[in-house]
């Protein structure tokens, strides 16, 4: 259910960039989603399909790009992509990548011929 949140966070600062740049339409938002982030990119689909409507995202398409798990040991810094391939430090690990949820672009027009 947290999906709904998130997409109407993501939503509200499309809609408030697309205004800053005095946007007609957006066309088209790309998102960066790690595999780690617990975000299921079909609830993110079903509830952007319903809140984009009447606004100037109603017609724009919703696209995911997958980002992998990236984690690095605290200790030596060897970076790694799961937590079966660290190494021997027993440092544990931190996330590089494969959390994050951002918009990487959005496209949109801007009524200017």
């Amino acid at each position: 259910m947290h999906e709904y949140s998130i997409t109407d966070s993501m939503l509200k600062e499309v809609l408030s960039q697309a205004d800053e740049h005095g946007a007609k339409r957006v066309t088209r938002i790309k998102l960066l989603v790690g595999e780690a982030a617990g975000v299921v990119p079909e609830c993110v689909q079903f509830y952007f399909d319903v809140m984009k409507q009447g606004t100037i995202a109603q017609d724009a398409k919703l696209e995911f790009e997958r980002v992998g798990l990236r984690l690095r040991c605290p200790k030596c810094g060897a970076e790694f992509g799961s937590i079966d391939d660290m190494c021997d430090c027993n440092a544990g690990a931190e996330f590089v990548s494969g959390q994050e949820m951002v918009i990487e672009s959005i496209e949109i027009e801007d009524g200017k011929r």
